[in-house]
């Protein structure tokens, strides 16, 4: 005996590991969420390209896209042009979109619409590292002595690469510096400070590229801001040049990188664009499952959510037994509540999603009381087992008919729905009722009639709550929890809590 409770101990410990283990990897690695009503931040980007085509002139126009290492995930992006062939060319570090005509006349308008998403890109840090490595310029005259000057005082006050980067920004932007001054000519933008300290970080042998960011906020039309970034062996290092800011803010999405222009233009003039970005809410599941169908993870295509939709709801029906199941398993081993069997309580909390509770409580009362009369008549007669069965289950047919046509006739919806409910379930569920009446008495029938509605009113409770029936379709490593509790459940061998009750008047006369 001790051996098979050992088995059961292991059976119930691997079953529970493995379940929540997998329920783990869903929320954590897959970052699906745990509750339907979740929302998460998404951002719409809409770029517009505004130009003028030559006559008679072929056009093509060039545009740099956000790269697939991006710390945002790319939920969807769009095209819209007319009479333009669009493609999508995957450079070195960067993308670029392609529209061209053959001919086009006049006032044009190109449309790229971007989704991202917040959530983070495990591939941002792990895709895409950077040279570690860059050969010095070759610099002569003032120039170089300016140079030289000013890296002497950064590798002085500098300990590894970030603050050697720091220390550079810190002399490009003071006014007072001759050096820097001199390398700026007085040109004290953010393009020229960039490219001063492109200078300086290369005569260092260190790598360093210019990249373009975007920020992500509603309401205002805007451009792509200039950044620089270096790599240092473990990760890529983001500053602004002109602000002093170190390290890329949450709400920069990185478009391109390099000192090429956003849009080049072949065949048109007067070329506008205008960048504008907008926040909106996307359901969590919604967005867990779009950002899984766009890795393609086959992990994703395992779950419940690949099944059709009508599949789907069926689903979400039948992966609800086990619940009631563990509530019926509950109330019969610990509470001690007698019902008619297990599966039937849960079976009739099934019914009640269609006639609701209170209905259901009275249509399984009426027609049990009912199908208990003719049973009662029947064994007078002393029909077989079969026959008996057959004129109950034709009577029960009946029953529910009259009781449809009677609820229509009087605007009782809910009088239709006793259709569906399952006439062998109520026709067992009398002659059971019929055999304990028989066997141990009427009270003891109605008492055990009573828990069964009881039971099925909390099964149905339980399988109807929406939280729940979304958390076990998403999470179907759920149910190997629950078969992990109901083995442990079925070792219990302790008193039922009716029984603490029963024995009550006992132990006081004990004492």
């Amino acid at each position: 005996m001790k051996g098979v409770k050992l088995h059961v101990k292991i059976l119930a410990l691997a079953l529970l590991l493995i379940g929540a283990g997998s329920t783990a990897w869903q929320i954590f690695a897959l970052n699906i969420p745990v509750s339907a009503e979740t929302t998460e931040p998404v951002w719409v980007i809409d770029t517009k390209l505004s130009f003028v085509a030559r006559e008679r002139s072929p056009v093509k126009v060039q545009m740099h896209l956000p790269p697939s290492w991006s710390k945002f995930i790319t939920l969807d992006e769009s095209f819209i042009s007319r009479n333009y062939g669009v493609n999508i060319d995957e450079l070195a570090q960067n993308r670029r979109a392609v529209w061209s005509a053959r001919r086009a006349e006049g006032q044009q308008q190109l449309f790229y619409r971007l989704m991202l998403t917040q959530r983070s890109n495990t591939r941002f840090s792990s895709e895409e590292p950077g040279p570690q490595f860059r050969e010095s310029p070759k610099l002569q005259g003032v120039e170089k002595v300016a140079v030289e000057a000013l890296l002497k005082p950064i590798r002085e006050h500098s300990a590894d690469i970030e603050t050697f980067i720091r220390e550079a920004i810190k002399l490009i932007n003071d006014s007072n510096n001759d050096n820097a001054r001199l390398l700026l000519g007085n040109d004290y933008s953010q393009r020229s400070k960039s490219r001063v300290l492109e200078l300086l970080l290369s005569s260092a042998h260190i790598p360093v590229e210019q990249v373009h960011t975007l920020r992500l906020v509603s309401g205002i039309s805007q451009t792509p801001e200039l950044w620089m970034r270096s790599y240092n062996g473990q990760r890529w290092l983001y500053f602004n040049t002109e602000t002093g800011i170190f390290g890329l803010p949450d709400d920069r999405v990185v478009w391109w990188t390099g000192n090429a222009p956003l849009v080049t233009i072949e065949g048109g003039h007067h070329l506008k664009v205008e960048i504008n970005s907008t926040r909106q809410t996307m359901n969590s599941i919604m967005l867990a499952q779009t950002i899984n169908d766009s890795r393609q993870q086959k992990s994703w295509a395992l779950s419940m959510y690949s099944l059709p939709l009508q599949s789907q709801q069926t689903f979400e029906i039948i992966l609800m037994i086990p619940i009631g199941v563990m509530l019926i398993l509950f109330l019969r081993n610990i509470v001690g509540i007698e019902t008619l069997g297990t599966f039937t309580p849960v079976l009739i909390g099934l019914a009640f999603r269609e006639t609701q509770v209170v209905w259901g409580i009275i249509l399984f009362t009426t027609i049990s009381a009912l199908g208990l009369g003719l049973r009662s008549y029947l064994e007078h007669l002393h029909l077989q087992l079969l026959s008996r069965l057959s004129v109950v289950l034709t009577f029960v047919v009946i029953v529910m008919a009259l009781i449809s046509v009677l609820g229509h006739q009087l605007g009782l919806d809910r009088g239709l729905s006793i259709a569906l409910f399952p006439m062998v379930i109520l026709t067992m569920s009398i002659e059971r009722l019929s055999i304990v009446w028989e066997e141990r008495g009427g009270l003891h029938s109605m008492k055990v009639g009573i828990g069964t509605l009881i039971a099925a009113t909390l099964a149905h409770l339980m399988m109807s709550y929406a939280p729940w029936i979304y958390f076990v379709f998403t999470f179907p490593g759920v149910l190997l929890v629950l078969m992990a509790i109901m083995l442990a459940m079925g070792h219990y061998r302790g008193y039922r809590i009716s029984e603490l009750f029963r024995f009550k008047a006992m132990l006081k006369e004990g004492q």
